[in-house]
């Protein structure tokens, strides 16, 4: 079917393409217009993910960014926020909200708070703005004025519903991590018991800045002691170092005495040391001298005292290091929970309005000229189509064009034609001409290219 008589068949069968293009034009355009308006309210906030936390100085990463915000969007969409929105409006109280529930709930199990909150909830859009921590908020009201309203309230709810939610979260966090300090507190009572136990019962006791235990020191006092008389005896002979020794053991005492008391481990083991030195000093006659084989013999005593104690001292060390252990354990579980108990009597949820809320003066549906643009278009090649089904199931000669195509055969005259309409037989004219001068053009172009 050639371009001409594709025209002359919408022309005769124009009557279907009209009644196809109002059926399809009227409805949609009615329904534009019957449709109650519904306007847009956009509402800004923006979740400060990006600062350190103000209690743990902790800072969100990228990959745990994403699952952020789909969290806030679906507690946005949430009943809990729409719930609050209903309560702020009073609406379970209201007779009409009331009467709608009646007629329209289909839920048995859901109650009038409920049923208007999913009804609050099915208005609410959110997204996140590309490239930024701005989340907007978009609610559909059927004014601008309510839709404002309800975008207000809903940023504020949700305000409310992610602090509430913070609190009882860290809130929870607090209780659990304080549970695990008590347990921990008591398994260090218990560790610091063992060890006190084992070290009165043994009488050892271990420094507490990582420094040899006291027998150990007094091993490594003597040993200096004997090295030195081994290599100066003449100057050893008139200088006796024991009275230093006791000197600075005395200090010791005294301050052990202020702070400790005298039944206190430590202070007891001073108070062997110190016997000890004296029991040297006199050994080795008094301020006059240094007795090297009391030395000699002083330190053998005290490192056989050493190695058979050095078990005992292994074992102490061990309930010190358990000791040590757990208290680490209870201040890291008593730290946290104090952190978490800060963060669960927050004020801030983290949440920053960005600007007010603007409403459309428009409305943002129906969107009129797009339903009957569409309606229009979509009449028009409906119309198109069951014009050229009906011409396939029922096809005409309307033009030689038409006799030549259905005889098979070239027609030499036409006898009584009927004149056509003027638009259509201008137009034929036109393609007419155009198809004429192209012939001759082809006529034109085969002699020059025989030649």
């Amino acid at each position: 079917m050639s371009l001409i008589q594709f025209l002359r068949m919408l022309y005769a069968r124009r009557m279907i393409v009209l009644a196809t293009f109002l059926s399809c034009l009227i409805p949609a355009a009615v329904t534009a217009f019957i449709l109650p308006p519904r306007y847009e309210a956009r509402a800004r906030i923006m979740l400060d993910v990006l600062k350190p936390d103000p209690v743990t100085g902790q800072v969100m990463t990228n990959n745990f960014m994403r699952a952020y915000t789909v969290t806030q969007i679906e507690t946005l969409k949430g009943t809990g926020v729409a719930g609050r929105v209903v309560d702020q409006l009073g609406w379970a109280n209201d007779a009409n909200m009331l009467s709608r529930y009646e007629k329209e709930n289909t839920d048995p199990g859901a109650d009038a708070r409920l049923w208007l909150a999913r009804q609050v909830s099915e208005n609410i859009q959110a997204n996140v703005l590309e490239g930024s921590n701005i989340l907007e908020i978009v609610y559909n009201g059927p004014s601008a004025e309510s839709a404002k309203q309800m975008a207000d309230l809903i940023r504020q709810a949700y305000k409310d519903e992610a602090l509430q939610e913070k609190r009882r979260s860290s809130g929870e966090s607090a209780d659990w991590y304080r549970q695990q300090a008590d347990k921990a507190k008591k398994a260090l009572e218990i560790a610091e018991t063992e060890r006190t136990s084992f070290a009165k019962t043994n009488g050892i006791v271990l420094p507490t800045d990582n420094s040899p235990d006291l027998e150990t020191s007094k091993l490594q006092t003597l040993s200096q002691q004997t090295v030195a008389v081994a290599a100066a005896p003449a100057v050893a002979a008139q200088i006796n170092p024991m009275q230093a020794q006791i000197e600075a053991v005395n200090q010791q005492l005294a301050q052990a005495a202020a702070t400790l008391g005298p039944n206190h481990p430590t202070y007891q083991a001073l108070e062997r040391q110190k016997k000890l030195y004296e029991s040297l000093a006199a050994k080795s006659g008094g301020a006059g001298g240094i007795n090297t084989g009391a030395v000699e013999g002083a330190y053998e005593r005290q490192r056989a005292r050493v190695i058979g104690e050095r078990d005992k001292v292994d074992q102490l060390q061990r309930l010190q290091n358990e000791v040590l252990l757990k208290r680490d354990q209870y201040l890291k579980a008593a730290q946290r929970a104090a952190e978490l108990q800060l963060e669960a009597s927050t004020t801030s949820a983290s949440i920053t309005d960005m600007g007010p809320t603007t409403s459309s003066t428009t409305p943002s549906f129906p969107n009129r000229p797009l339903i009957i643009g569409t309606a229009a278009a979509a009449g028009i090649g409906l119309g198109i189509l069951l014009a050229l089904l009906v011409e396939l199931l029922n096809r005409r000669v309307r033009s030689e064009d038409d006799l030549e195509v259905a005889a098979g055969a070239p027609v030499f005259a036409v006898v009584g034609a009927h004149k056509p309409n003027r638009f259509v037989q201008k137009l034929v004219d036109i393609l007419e001409g155009r198809r004429r001068r192209k012939e001759d053009d082809l006529n034109d172009y085969a002699p020059e290219a025989a030649e």
